[in-house]
Formats: structure tokens, sequence, C-alpha cells
């Protein structure tokens, strides 16, 4: 059916013409006003209405094409999800008691090239987004709210030179920091994992789970390069992102429903 469509489309200039010409043949012989005047209308409406054929099949096509780019990108998150939490007890047990509502938008707006960048999203108050929520992809973390109206939130994205993140490796827990130097959009640099961890190329770095933006466990990136001081210290590790921030249209946004708990915890006096 699509390839009918687009073969329709794209001859219906050719489609219009030959309209036009069997027409004009028909009313070649009848040279009155009368007869003119029927020619003009009928060619009118044939081209009014095979236009207006010519944009609504477009605009179906698109409708159709987002729609089955939103059903992989929720496909995928719905499998992330599996995938994370399904593989140790420990995970099982944060699974059921997953203390995070997720809600869909699309971005309307992307920077990646500048030393701080934002992103816009067309999602706001009015949607239940509120400052200081975590941003993701289907493949990894995008930024954290920063500002928010009525229908739009700003978010810090985390190809920022002021912004950093509590990440770690999946296959020990070892922890550190992991922040933008500014120059590529897939590369960043892990700091403070203390070389008392073992570390090799190809290691899958997650989200550390020590802060209200992110769950623990959430894919990230690999590492790709490292460095170990002759004496005991902290590794300077190059890790590569699993997302790739230039293609990225949709992202879901974490609400942590136990955000005020864990808060008052925090602002409690020792």
């Amino acid at each position: 059916m699509r390839q009918l469509i687009n073969a329709l489309l794209r001859y219906r200039n050719t489609i219009l013409y030959t309209g036009l010409f069997i027409v004009s043949i028909i009313f070649l012989n009848h040279r009155s006003f009368y007869h003119q005047s029927i020619f003009s209308k009928i060619s009118l409406a044939i081209s009014s209405n095979l236009n207006q054929f010519g944009r609504n099949t477009s605009n179906y096509i698109r409708l159709a094409s987002t729609n089955e780019k939103l059903f992989i990108e929720n496909a995928k998150l719905k499998a992330f999800e599996l995938i994370h939490f399904d593989e140790k007890s420990i995970e099982k047990n944060v699974i059921e008691t997953f203390q995070f509502q997720v809600f869909g938008a699309r971005i309307i707006k992307n920077s990646y090239s500048q030393a701080r960048n934002y992103l816009i999203i067309d999602k706001g108050h009015q949607n239940g987004i509120e400052v200081e929520m975590g941003v993701i992809t289907s493949d990894g973390i995008m930024g954290i709210v920063n500002q928010v109206t009525a229908n739009f939130s700003s978010v810090i994205s985390i190809l920022h030179l002021d912004l950093k993140i509590n990440a770690g490796f999946k296959k020990n827990g070892a922890y550190g920091s992991l922040s933008w130097q500014g120059n590529h959009p897939k590369k960043m640099k892990l700091n403070d994992v203390s070389t008392l961890n073992s570390v090799e190329i190809g290691d899958t770095i997650v989200t550390g789970g020590m802060s209200d933006y992110f769950p623990r466990g959430i894919p990230i990136g690999k590492v790709i390069d490292f460095k170990k001081p002759k004496l005991e210290g902290y590794y300077d590790i190059d890790i590569e992102l699993f997302s790739n921030f230039t293609q990225k249209e949709f992202v879901y946004v974490l609400k942590n429903k136990k955000k005020e708990q864990l808060n008052e915890l925090k602002n409690e006096p020792r």
C-alpha cells in the first residue's frame, strides 16, 4: 500500500497533465465560451484535488513514520528496563520497588558542540515535569532538568563542562565521577576510580545510583582507554558513550517518587 502511495506521489504531476490533456482533447472541437468555462472549472477542480491528495498523503506518511519511531523507542525502553533489572537478585528487588516514574518527551532543540550544552523538550509543569529530574534515552543518559515552564523544559546535557555524574563499573561496582572535557560528543572522562580496582578496555560503565536523578545500572558507555599511575591513586579513564547525541529525537524524564524521603534524611542534623 505504501509503495502505491509513494508511486502516486512521485508521478502525480504526470497524472495531472495526462488528465488535463485528455480533457482538452474532448473539448478541442468545442470552442464556445461555455465549454471553455467548463474546461477551466474541471481543470481547477482536478488540480486542487490532486494537490490536496498529495498533501494529505505526505502528512499521513510523515505521521506513520513518527508513530513508528515512537513505537521503536518505547519498545527499546521496555527492553532496556527488563535487561537492566533482571540480572541479579538484588536488581530483581529493585524492580519490585522501582521508585521512578517515566515521562516521554520530544526534543525540540539540542546542542552538542558548545562548551555547555542544553536541550529543550516539549513537556513542562502541566505534564508533571519538575526541576532536577533525570533525563535518559533508550540507550543511555542525556542530562538533568534545570528549568521548567508550563509546557517546556530546559535540560542540562551531560555534554556540559560544569556537570558531573556519578558512574561506575557494571562488573564490580567501583565508581567515580563522569565528566565531559568539551571535545567530542561521544567521549567523556571517568575520574576518581581507585587503582585498587581492575580496569579493562571494553568494560561497561553504568550510572552509580548515588544520586536522586538516575537509578543504578543505566548503561552509559564503555572504556576505550585508561592510564594507571605508577604509585597508588586513581585511574585516568576515557569513555565512549553508547548514546549518539547528534541523532536524538525522543527522551524519557525520570521522576524519583521517593526524593522527598531521601531529602529528609540528607537534611537531618548529625
